[in-house]
């Protein structure tokens, strides 16, 4: 009973991990096509991943090498952590 638990426990996270992935995608595609500031869709996706993003954010902030950067390195940071940890749980799951 206890490992059914978290079987479906797990299953959860990596699902919410995937509507992550697809949301942060959906703001990148956003992203291409400049939406202004009254676009709902524009501002759901913002106000959905940037609690994600942003401590990432303040983190390379901190390095001198991010700061020159042109790029939102911390949104593809971000992206990249999301995959990685739907690789690990999904192979996990899958094991």
């Amino acid at each position: 009973m206890q490992y059914i638990i978290v079987d479906i426990m797990a299953r959860l996270v990596l699902t919410l991990l995937y509507a992550m992935q697809f949301l942060m995608f959906g703001r990148a595609m956003m992203s291409w096509f400049s939406p202004d500031d009254e676009n709902k869709i524009a501002q759901f996706l913002y106000v959905i991943t940037e609690p994600f993003v942003y401590p990432i954010r303040k983190l390379l902030t901190k390095f001198e090498f991010f700061n020159n950067i042109p790029i939102d390195m911390s949104f593809m940071v971000a992206i990249l952590v999301l995959i990685i940890c739907t690789s690990v749980l999904g192979g996990s799951l899958a094991a």
